[in-house]
């Protein structure tokens, strides 16, 4: 199942939701979706860009660890920059290991950390899973 859901939980603080299957073509979605928000939020073509290849990587993290399963995506701003978010319901934390030049995966957590201003993971609120999340620059 996929829900969509625009929200502004505090005046002023818009995001965007989406609930999709982890399943490889989830990743475009996940593009389409940062894309929609930041150029709707006034950001400029390089930032949309940034931002949406950082989802790509945090989204294909979240199909590899619970394939099948539902993940959520959140797209907000966080103090006038972007907040890239994706649960997924695997306790395992993402691991940043010595790049294989030869492997066709690997360097996602490398990515994520050459554009994020900041970036980690945390439990969910509920227990299960976890939330990795990425502050981008404003």
């Amino acid at each position: 199942m996929n829900d969509l859901e625009l929200v502004t939980p505090a005046p002023g603080v818009p995001e965007v939701r989406l609930t999709l299957l982890a399943v490889p073509s989830t990743v475009v979605l996940a593009r389409e979706l940062v894309r929609y928000a930041l150029t709707n939020w006034g950001f400029t073509r390089e930032a949309i860009n940034d931002a949406t290849l950082v989802m790509s990587e945090i989204v294909t993290n979240a199909v590899t660890a619970a394939p099948g399963h539902q993940i959520r995506l959140r797209c907000a701003l966080y103090e006038g920059a972007p907040l890239l978010e994706c649960w997924d319901p695997s306790p395992e934390l993402p691991t940043l290991g010595p790049p294989d030049l030869m492997a066709e995966n690997g360097r996602g957590l490398s990515i994520i950390s050459a554009y994020a201003k900041q970036s980690g993971t945390r439990p969910s609120a509920t227990g299960e899973g976890k939330i990795v999340w990425v502050r981008m620059p404003a």
